[in-house]
C-alpha cells in the first residue's frame, strides 16, 4: 500500500515538471504585431550569445519572424528611391 502512495505521489510530481515546460513561441507568434515588444525583448536577449540562432529555438523562431517582416515593409516606388538617393549625396 505504501509503494502505491510513494509511485502515486511520483507520478504527480513527474505530471507537474513535465505540464510546466512550455512549447517555444512561433514565429507565428513572433510575426503577430501584438507581440511586437516582446519580439523586440527576445532579439535583445538572443543577440548576446553568438551561437542563439542554433541552440534556442525560441531565438530561431524570433530571428526568422524578424527576417519575414522585412519582406512585408511596404516599399517605395524606384523612382522615390533614386529620387532620395540623389539628396543623400554630399
Amino acid at each position: 500500500m505504501k509503494n502505491i502512495i510513494k509511485l502515486s505521489l511520483l507520478g504527480v510530481a513527474v505530471a507537474g515538471v513535465i505540464s510546466a515546460c512550455s512549447e517555444p513561441k512561433s514565429v507565428q507568434y513572433y510575426e503577430d504585431p501584438k507581440n511586437a515588444k516582446e519580439l523586440e525583448a527576445k532579439l535583445k536577449e538572443c543577440s548576446k550569445n553568438a551561437n542563439s540562432a542554433q541552440t534556442d529555438t525560441e531565438c530561431a523562431n524570433a530571428y526568422h519572424a524578424e527576417y519575414s517582416k522585412s519582406f512585408k515593409k511596404e516599399r517605395g516606388s524606384a523612382a522615390d528611391f533614386f529620387k532620395n538617393a540623389g539628396q543623400n549625396k554630399q
